[in-house]
């Protein structure tokens, strides 16, 4: 044991193979070589990885060196010690390093880097120190006899064990700071090192030591810092793209944006031959340009301080996609702009094109404007605002203000009913449901809004109840997306019971489902919740394709007939005839019918003739809040 740790034996130059060296240096060599054409995260871990791969390749040069001047014989002793130290302390650098960038992998605590830097620190200055005392007393490596030369008493094989075995151990007990099977490959990397170097000392070899710490740096760059083009594009990874901002905005660098969406090429094997070499041959010479593919998008990223001329460089690359076009006629989306701080700093591009393209036109081409840029940050900010209303899941919460519009009861004369709606009040501006609710149901912020929404309605109701005033229901609209939540009906429920309201005195608005998991979870739900008295009404009857098997399968109470509908009833006999057959059809399968969007006595006239019992809209009421309806309420 103690000659496995303290690495004493004779060394015998006929059982060295420069071949283990040799063979390091072409991968140091290799692996710049990669770097420099391969577009790679330049983070403080890969100035890490760079420091190692370059503390690798003089371990390797100083090795071959100090046994070529052994067999060579004509060198001074002071010589090949000085080469032998050399080599032992950039061998000792790397296994510092590896400690090091393994601390940085997987993010420690202030308190646990520090214990961790301190315990490799000791580490290496003890093992540079025990092997400068050992070279100097004569314990260490020296010659022998007139031939041989001797490793003496060395700790270096301890050394090795102590820093990869610390590695490893790392590695293990924060397994769940790293994606897993990095992690694990990274263990099995630096345990195939160990049996290599066992055997290594089995057989009084050193022959492939710094070969040994060449292969876990070439597994690291693969997992971790490796950007592979695209064959078909030459487009890197969007995760190149996030590493290029970040280094670009730490560096205090302007970028400049191209930002091209070719309808029907979203993935990566979709372009043909020439495709490829048409796109790659405008994008080519752009200095310091590097293409991206993000969310099926290609980007073209290049310094503006390198391409001062980049307004010019954009109109060639326009005037070069005018012909792409004009050749192959597929439609596309092109935005160009520089770098913003405030887009860098959290890397929004991605958020940014997102909201861009579906403002564009094919086949254009658009530089962003100010404009562009204050429409983008208020989303963000009110996306901002819904992630904090979701995640506190405030009820009460006082940015979200329930608004309603009154409805008509034609039979009784009076008002009796409403339907619920919602504004967001923020930072003093109040913004309207045609714009935070798209952005809602996109970010699955959308019931948190309406439980909120529900809340204030029941405490509306229940007040107005103490004031003595008639109402029978206010409706509240739900999204499909909220239906789909297995817990849709226990929130609706537990809602209404703790504002202590008649759960009739609620009604629940749904559009009409478009396929048949959404059908069955309605279906489902509506019998559920109308079991506790609760109504239902089918919204936005008539704005697309209705499946009236469906909807006759449905228990609904009330169906809403749209605006749409009611302006197309005015136009001709024939088109209010239609509707008036719908109507009357629900009708005589004792559904009620209510039409909205109703202006004016002529609309309110000709939606009663077609079997109207509620009528809503501007002609009653414009929405008003909430807490106003009481003056459209009997008493």
């Amino acid at each position: 044991m103690l000659t496995i740790l303290t690495d004493y034996f004779v060394i015998d130059e006929s059982n060295f193979s420069a071949l283990g060296d040799v063979f390091a240096i072409i991968l140091c060599v290799m692996l710049v070589f990669l770097f420099t054409i391969t577009y790679v995260s330049k983070g403080k871990r890969f100035h890490i990885f760079q420091a190692m791969i370059g503390m690798l390749f003089i371990a390797a040069c100083s090795d071959l060196g100090w046994h070529a001047m052994v067999v060579d014989g004509g060198f001074s002793d002071t010589a090949i010690y000085i080469l032998h130290f050399v080599c032992r302390m950039a061998v000792l650098s790397v296994l510092f390093f590896y400690c090091y960038y393994t601390i940085e992998l997987i993010h420690l605590e202030p308190r646990g880097k520090r214990n961790s830097h301190v315990f490799i620190g000791v580490g290496l200055l003890l093992f540079v120190i025990t092997e400068a005392i050992a070279s100097i007393s004569g314990l260490g490596f020296h010659r022998l006899d007139g031939t041989n030369f001797t490793n003496g008493y060395s700790l270096f094989r301890f050394t090795y064990f102590y820093f990869i075995g610390f590695c490893i151990f790392l590695l293990i007990l924060y397994r769940k700071r790293v994606v897993t099977k990095i992690a694990y490959s990274i263990i099995a990397v630096f345990l195939i090192c160990f049996v290599v170097l066992i055997v290594q000392l089995r057989h009084d070899q050193s022959s492939y030591t710094v070969i040994t710490l060449t292969l876990p740096i070439i597994a690291v760059m693969y997992l971790l810092h490796s950007n592979p083009y695209e064959s078909s594009t030459g487009a890197v990874g969007e995760s190149g793209f996030n590493q290029r901002i970040e280094e670009a905005y730490k560096n205090n660098k302007e970028l400049v944006f191209m930002c091209l969406r070719i309808q029907g090429f979203e993935g990566a094997n979709t372009f043909t031959m020439s495709m490829r070499l048409e796109i790659f041959k405008y994008f080519k010479n752009i200095k310091r340009g590097v293409l991206f593919r993000v969310n099926g998008r290609l980007v073209m990223v290049f310094p503006k301080e390198l391409n001062p001329d980049y307004v010019d460089v954009i109109k060639e690359l326009c005037d070069a996609f005018d012909e792409l076009f004009e050749k192959f006629r597929y439609d596309f989306k092109a935005m160009f702009f520089v770098s913003k701080d405030f887009l860098s700093k959290d890397n929004l591009y991605a958020e940014l094109f997102d909201f861009m393209e579906p403002r564009l036109s094919y086949n254009t081409y658009y530089w962003l404007t100010d404009k562009d840029y204050d429409d983008f940050r208020q989303k963000q900010f009110v996306l901002s605002e819904l992630e904090d209303i979701a995640s506190l899941g405030d009820l009460d919460d006082p940015r979200v203000v329930p608004y309603c519009q009154p409805v008509y009861n034609v039979k009784a004369k009076e008002y009796d009913t409403a339907e619920a709606l919602m504004r967001l009040k923020l930072n003093d501006k109040m913004y309207y449901p045609d714009y935070f609710i798209p952005l809602a149901e996109e970010h699955n912020y959308i019931h948190s809004l309406s439980m909120i929404i529900l809340n204030k309605t029941c405490k509306m109701i229940k007040g107005f109840l103490e004031e003595g005033k008639k109402i029978e229901r206010i409706s509240v609209n739900f999204s499909m997306l909220e239906v789909r939540d297995d817990d849709f009906d226990k929130d609706i429920l537990e809602v209404i019971s703790n504002n202590n309201i008649p759960y009739s005195m609620i009604a629940i608005e749904l559009t009409e489902s478009q396929n048949e998991e959404e059908f069955e979870l309605v279906k489902n739900c509506i019998e559920e919740l109308k079991g506790y008295g609760i109504k239902f009404y089918l919204d936005d009857f008539g704005t697309g394709y209705s499946n009236f098997d469906r909807i006759m399968e449905l228990p609904f109470d009330i169906i809403k007939f749209d605006r749409s509908l009611v302006i197309e009833s005015a136009k001709d006999e024939e088109s209010a005839y239609m509707v008036d057959t719908f109507a009357g059809m629900f009708k005589t399968l004792k559904y009620r019918v209510l039409y909205e969007g109703v202006e004016n006595e002529t609309d309110e006239n000709r939606c009663i003739k077609m079997h109207a019992e509620f009528l809503q809209g501007y002609k009653y009421s414009r929405p008003i809040k909430m807490e106003g309806l009481g003056e459209f309420l009997s008493a």
